[in-house]
């Protein structure tokens, strides 16, 4: 790891200065979910707003000594829920409007959904770097057609997918690019708590997780046990997604449902 893990000065992040021969366009990002990237303000986009607005309450940024990049991940309990969705227009969100230099981050080894919605199947990623150690993470990092928005795919180097974040040092890669760019946040899509321990695993080393929970489908029991799975995260941020609408809600697909610290 030598190769990646190296000392290095913190610098602020341009991934678009000398940008590859293809971006992420705005086609395939609409394609593959984005609501926030333009001008049109839908209920849904400024739901994502308001969360965002929430989420950074209490940022790390505002810290002027802060020496490493601030790492969020998104998980759910369940699959199905909304996690990479929610990912996807969270990063977004953050890009376009507070206009911050920030990376969405595929860390979900077995159903790469991120990945595979913006058509990044092909492109090394952070499994490549955390297995071989023979590229640095830097150079993977994909710009997109929004300003401040970046993508690092999982990667083409699937190893032991049986094995989870123990068998590899992803951790290690993640906190590297987080010292290497104090200024950028970084949007970690997890896979589910109840499907793997990927999500426990990272909780004591991200700044905040945010649990995706669908209304009127994901039982008490199961939101409780997630929770407890990532109880070492110093903070935990519970979104409720796909709640019912009525005339009375002002919005609706999404709620701020708590905050526990």
């Amino acid at each position: 790891m030598a190769s990646i893990l190296r000392d290095s000065d913190p610098v602020t992040p341009d991934f678009s200065a000398e940008p590859p021969t293809e971006i992420v366009n705005i086609g395939t990002l609409l394609a593959a979910g984005m609501v926030v990237s333009g001008t049109n303000r839908t209920r849904i986009s400024e739901e994502y707003r308001i969360a965002v607005s929430r989420i950074l309450r209490n940022s790390v940024r505002r810290n002027p000594n802060a020496q490493k990049g601030e790492l969020i991940m998104v998980t759910s309990a369940r699959p199905g829920e909304g996690k990479s969705f929610t990912a996807l227009n969270l990063a977004g969100a953050i890009a376009h409007n507070v206009m911050r230099p920030t990376v969405l981050v595929d860390v979900d080894f077995k159903k790469r959904s991120l990945t595979h919605l913006l058509r990044l199947s092909d492109r090394k990623g952070l499994l490549d770097v955390a297995s071989t150690g023979r590229v640095s993470a830097e150079s993977l990092i994909i710009p997109t057609a929004i300003d401040h928005l970046s993508i690092l795919p999982v990667g083409r180097d699937a190893g032991d997918l049986e094995g989870g974040l123990e068998r590899r040092p992803v951790s290690q890669v993640i906190d590297y690019l987080a010292s290497r760019f104090p200024e950028c946040l970084f949007i970690l899509d997890l896979p589910p708590c109840l499907s793997t321990s990927d999500p426990s695993t990272l909780a004591p080393v991200v700044n905040e997780a945010i649990m995706v929970v669908e209304a009127e489908r994901t039982q008490r029991a199961e939101v409780e046990s997630a929770l407890d799975l990532i109880k070492l995260c110093p903070k935990v941020t519970v979104l409720l997604n796909k709640i019912r609408t009525t005339r009375r809600n002002t919005f609706g697909a999404y709620d701020y449902y708590g905050s526990y610290s």
